[in-house]
Parts: C-alpha cells; sequence; structure tokens
C-alpha cells in the first residue's frame, strides 16, 4: 500500500540530536514534520556554499508521526521537493538522506536511503525536482519508530564563487507538486513509499464492527444515535442534531476499503430528512458521500467540495440491491459502490483518486438529518467490514460439517444471516 507523506512547515514532533547524513555544511536548523497531510504556510530554507571543493548543504530535516505497528518499511520511495539554485554554474543536485530512528530517540534503526544523489542540475526558476523508484534498504520498524529525511544538494561546481541553493516546504494547495512544476509555493512537496502497509496509519477495512455487545470503542456517537438491543445494530436517527456515528481515530483508505450494511434508511419525515456515509477528513466540506434520500427514495453518490457536489451520480434506492455500500480506493482510482450480500459489488461512481483521499488524516461518519419537528424512523447500521456468516451442519456421508445457510434472493442463491428467538426478541 502506497503511503504518501508531506514535507510541511509544522514543528518537528521530535527532533534527533544528531544529523546523519554526509554534509560538508550542516548547519540548517529547520526541522519540520513529514505529515501525513499538507500543512502550514509556504516556506523556504536558504543555505550557500562557500567551498571551493564540491561538497554538501543540508537544508533541513522532516520527521513522520509514530509507526502505528512494527513491521519493515522496503520497497521503493518517490519523492518531489521544490528547489532553486541562485545560478547555473552552481551546478547543485539533490541530497537526501532517508533513515529511522528508535523511537523518540537518537539511535538509528535502520538507514533507507543513504546519501543519495541526484544527477539533473537545479534550475535557476523555482520547479519541482522528482525521483522516482528509488529503492530502499529494509527496515524493521518497531511501533514509535520515527522516518527522518534530510534534504539539501550537493554542489559540483570547484569555483570560489558562492551559490545559495533553496528548498521549499509547507503549503497546502489541493494539487500536489510536480516533476518541473513552477507551483511550488502553493503544490506541497511529499514523499510516497511503496510499502509502508498500514504502519504509519490505519487503513479503512480495520473499522470492523458488530455491534454484537453495543457501539464499541472504535466509534463515538451523538445526537440520539443508540444501540438497538433487540436487533444487535446500531440506529442512528434523522434530526436536527445531525446525529452520528463516527470512527474514532484517523484512517487511510489508500489500497483499502470500508463497507457496511444498511439495514434501513430513516422512514417517515419530510423533505429534509436523510441519512448519510460521509469519508473525509477534519470537518472542511470536503469528502466523499454515499447519501440515502428519504422523500424521493434516492441514492446519491457524491463528491463534496464545500459542502457541494454539482453533479452527483443519483439512482433510485433499492433497498435489496443497495443493502451494503463500500467505499475502495485501488490503484489510484477510488469507487462508490453497492452489492445485495456484500459479495457480489456494482461499481456506482469513480474517480481518479484526488490527494486528499491520500490522507492518513481521514474518519467516516454514519449521520442522519431532519429539520427541526420532523419525525423519522432510525436508519439502522450493521457489519461494519464484516460479513455475518451463517452456518449449519449437514451430513457428509460420514461426519457433519458446517457449511454456510444459502437462501434464493430471486435471481441467485446467496448466504443470508438468521435470527433466533431469545424469549424476548430476535438476535
Amino acid at each position: 500500500m502506497a503511503t504518501r507523506f508531506w514535507l510541511t512547515s509544522s514543528a518537528a514532533p521530535y527532533t534527533p540530536a544528531t544529523k546523519r547524513g554526509a554534509w560538508t555544511n550542516a548547519t540548517s536548523t529547520v526541522a519540520g514534520l513529514l505529515g501525513r497531510q499538507p500543512a502550514g504556510a509556504s516556506s523556504t530554507s536558504a543555505v550557500a556554499e562557500t567551498s571551493l571543493a564540491q561538497n554538501s548543504v543540508l537544508l533541513g530535516r522532516w520527521v513522520s508521526p509514530p509507526a502505528r505497528k512494527a513491521g519493515t518499511l522496503s520497497g521503493t520511495v518517490d519523492f518531489c521537493v521544490g528547489r532553486v539554485a541562485s545560478a547555473t554554474a552552481a551546478a547543485f543536485v539533490t541530497r537526501v538522506h532517508m533513515y529511522v530512528t528508535a523511537g523518540d530517540s537518537d539511535t538509528v534503526r535502520g538507514t533507507l536511503l543513504d546519501n543519495w544523489q541526484g544527477s539533473s542540475n537545479w534550475p535557476t526558476t523555482a520547479s519541482g525536482g522528482a525521483a522516482t523508484g528509488q529503492a530502499l534498504g529494509p527496515v524493521a520498524l518497531q511501533t514509535g519508530d520515527r522516518v527522518v529525511l534530510e534534504f539539501g544538494y550537493q554542489a559540483t561546481n570547484t569555483v570560489t564563487t558562492s551559490y545559495t541553493g533553496t528548498a521549499y516546504y509547507g503549503a497546502t494547495g489541493t494539487t500536489d507538486l510536480a516533476n518541473a512544476s513552477a507551483a511550488v509555493t502553493t503544490n506541497p512537496g511529499w514523499v510516497e513509499f511503496s510499502g509502508a502497509d498500514g504502519l504509519f496509519s490505519v487503513p479503512t477495512a480495520e473499522i470492523v464492527d458488530k455491534f454484537t455487545t453495543g457501539i464499541s470503542s472504535r466509534f463515538v456517537y451523538w445526537g440520539d444515535t443508540f444501540w438497538n438491543e433487540a436487533w444487535h445494530r446500531a440506529s442512528v436517527q434523522a434530526n436536527e442534531q445531525f446525529a452520528g456515528l463516527m470512527a474514532n481515530a484517523a484512517y487511510e483508505v489508500t489500497g483499502s476499503a470500508h463497507y457496511g450494511e444498511i439495514v434501513k434508511i430513516p422512514t417517515g419525515g419530510n423533505n429534509t430528512t436523510f441519512s448519510s456515509l460521509i469519508l473525509g477528513p477534519v470537518d472542511n466540506g470536503t469528502f466523499v458521500r454515499f447519501k440515502w434520500v428519504v422523500w424521493n427514495q434516492t441514492l446519491v453518490f457524491e463528491n463534496a467540495v464545500g459542502y457541494w457536489d454539482a453533479s452527483p451520480t443519483t439512482v433510485p434506492y433499492d433497498p435489496v440491491a443497495h443493502r451494503w455500500f463500500r467505499f475502495r480506493e485501488a490503484g489510484g482510482t477510488f469507487y462508490w459502490e453497492t452489492s445485495p450480500n456484500a459479495s457480489t459489488w456494482t461499481v456506482r461512481r469513480s474517480m481518479t483518486t484526488p490527494q486528499w483521499l491520500k490522507f492518513g488524516t481521514l474518519r467516516t461518519n454514519f449521520e442522519g438529518y431532519a429539520d427541526a419537528g420532523s419525525i423519522a424512523v432510525p436508519a439502522e447500521v450493521d457489519n461494519i467490514n464484516t460479513v455475518p456468516t451463517t452456518v449449519v451442519k449437514v451430513w457428509s456421508g460420514s461426519a457433519w460439517v458446517q457449511k454456510p445457510l444459502k437462501v434464493w434472493n430471486g435471481t441467485a442463491w446467496v448466504t443470508k444471516p438468521v435470527k433466533a428467538w431469545s424469549e424476548t426478541a430476535w438476535f
């Protein structure tokens, strides 16, 4: 699973005492967060080289959040950072050293990229400089370890004239910096690992809950959302409080999925009543959404910016065909999908994965809304990222063996749960 970080102008969460690259000049004090989303104002770090001999100059260090679990960071790395040289004669090329700290210590867990050096001279007009497919030295991370990126330049000139190299970092534009792009003050620079595999954020597929004994600590909820004890589901009201059931941690959808069962959408209410499943960063109006609209019984697939999608995809709501929903990201494409049984999925909408959906800071929120005074039966959601398996035992000729229970849905035999009476309720 590719994992992208951005060179932010936020403060580094921890700064190792020792600068590990082979820098002739390591006086730069720039230390920023290598964040899971862009952050901070556009900033620069400029340092001059003064040596007659070829020399290397550090421009800054960026430190990642702590690893959330143990695992091996391997594969390749791509990166793109804005840079500029004060003169063509400077003959600067990019130099990068990248390693992993053992937690918040000055101990090196392992080196990922050992004083890597590019071959293209820096331009005299600021632009993005990219490198792709650089092989990493694999490092076995422990929980709490951090990646450190040291970025600078190698001066390959041999003259006495002093030249200055400048790196750009920070910025929060909605497009990542690209190679040769002049948008260095708006589009953020970044680093992407091919094989981080959820080491630094939780894939959305790990939000798992059957609501068997209540609404678990995986979620926070409000606005009269409650656990339906009889049916072992989460019930989300449609009211003026925007009742909600939200994942209580930040997640990442890149290379992952998030699905669940919509047992029912609200009934009653008025033309303001709806339920929705949202995936997005902090509440900034940018999100993707399934929206179940009650008054005209439609299901809407939205990609909202400023809380609005001018051209959503809409289909008539079918409680059988659309019983299951799924957000999914794969190979740079994001999908909205539905299924009658969590087995056969239909793509309802897709798009090239935008920058913000690559953030490792996404949250899911199942919510409902209706104007004050509007009364509706709550929506019910169940089986988040899990499929209930109902089995029976049948005689194989020599033994009783477990088999899934299948029922005819009108077109095919599909696995379905069954319910039993516990003297007071069906469960």
